[in-house]
């Protein structure tokens, strides 16, 4: 049987692209908002290999970090910054993200990330 240069290409393209969906997850995009004293999200949900890329703003008037220690986050914010951050869990878990500026985490600024299979 005999294939046309036309038909190869599609079938290569076809099978490079149920490759890249069943590799791809697709990328968690979280807004995160830190104000006095709160976290406007306290819990996300993402899957093992998943992506989250967290865009965090302090709004507030004070200084704010994020803090997840288990993902090795450690930003610190002035009022008015925003920074963008990309982790990808690489296992099942529940992993909290706090601030860590004294007095903040007990004041209930604190949430955390549930990472399912």
């Amino acid at each position: 049987m005999k294939l046309s240069r036309t038909n190869l290409t599609l079938g290569l393209l076809a099978i490079l692209a149920s490759i890249l969906v069943a590799c791809g997850t697709p990328t968690l995009k979280v807004t995160l908002i830190a104000s006095d004293i709160e976290w406007n999200i306290t819990t996300i949900n993402a899957k093992v290999g998943q992506p989250i890329e967290i865009t965090v703003t302090n709004a507030g008037a004070l200084d704010h970090d994020l803090v997840i220690e288990e993902l090795g986050v450690d930003i610190l914010l002035s009022p008015g910054d925003t920074e963008v951050i990309t982790v990808t869990p690489d296992h099942a878990g529940t992993f909290a993200y706090i601030c860590s500026i004294p007095g903040h985490e007990e004041a209930g600024m604190v949430g955390e990330i549930v990472v399912a299979q």
